[in-house]
């Protein structure tokens, strides 16, 4: 495994890349989802009014973030009509190059959480999904207590139905994926993109990976996922052992790994993410 001799995103691009949901065409290319809308929204005292949020996209637009994450539109009516404001109106802002961001929002599986998404995110030009669920066996047997059959069956129709609303860009996340077993996430993640995901991200979602831990993930991913080929790889990265960014950058170098993007956020959630 080589680095690569490069890596850029939009900011550093000399020309931006024609966004395709399931596929990057510049291997030097990384992706910038922010998700300071969404997950920095959970930090203690960061709680914003809708017009703050509002603010706030308008600034990461200026910034040219490829896809900002704005919101959890099911956990409440203020968060669907604040993401629905933000796709109104971020999301139909092109610029004279032709930009104009991915607007994105979260939702568990489950349908009526997938509704609420398509409800706030279907006026932007660009939208997107991020459909996830928990796949370690901690997560599964005392946070969602299913077994791993059960949540294959979640995911797989959970992205189905996303698909069937209009979503044509899903990302679907393993939550805990960092703890989660390989033959598990190579299964899940396979029957994801069969069932339409164009995106597949890997979670270290308590903090819990070294660099070294998440590029081998990474590699075996991509060895071993049936269908890799029709995705985008992305990394999720928590900083509670302080290598949220040693993890994310790591990755982006990694020769053999031309589909990873990262997540910046700017106020944090617990100890921050990278």
């Amino acid at each position: 495994m080589s680095p690569k001799s490069r890596i850029c995103c939009s900011l550093s691009h000399p020309r931006r890349q024609h966004y395709l949901p399931n596929k990057i065409l510049d291997d030097s290319y990384v992706r910038v989802l922010d998700t300071t809308l969404r997950d920095g929204d959970q930090a203690p005292g960061a709680a914003m009014s809708r017009r703050q949020k509002l603010d706030v996209a308008w600034q990461l637009a200026k910034l040219g973030v490829d896809i900002m994450e704005v919101g959890f539109p099911a956990s409440s009516k203020e968060d669907l009509e604040t993401v629905k404001l933000i796709a109104k109106e971020v999301g139909n802002a092109v610029d004279d190059s032709g930009y104009v961001p991915v607007i994105s929002a979260c939702a568990r599986c489950i349908r009526s959480d997938i509704d609420a998404a398509w409800e706030a995110l279907k006026y932007a030009k660009l939208s997107r999904v991020i459909v996830f669920i928990s796949t370690s066996e901690i997560h599964m047997k005392y946070k969602l207590r299913k077994t791993a059959e059960e949540v294959l069956k979640l995911a797989k129709d959970s992205i189905s139905y996303a698909r069937s609303l209009g979503f044509e860009d899903i990302e679907f996340g393993c939550e805990d994926a960092g703890r989660s077993n390989k033959e598990f996430l190579y299964c899940i993640y396979g029957e994801a993109i069969k069932a339409g995901a164009t995106t597949i991200t890997f979670a270290d979602t308590v903090g819990y990976n070294f660099p070294s831990e998440v590029g081998q993930f990474i590699t075996d991913m991509k060895a071993n996922i049936v269908g890799i080929e029709h995705a985008v790889i992305s990394v999720h990265c928590h900083n509670d052992l302080g290598l949220a960014i040693a993890n994310t950058i790591s990755i982006s170098q990694m020769g053999d790994v031309n589909w990873v993007w990262f997540r910046p956020v700017w106020v944090w959630v617990r100890t921050g993410s990278g």
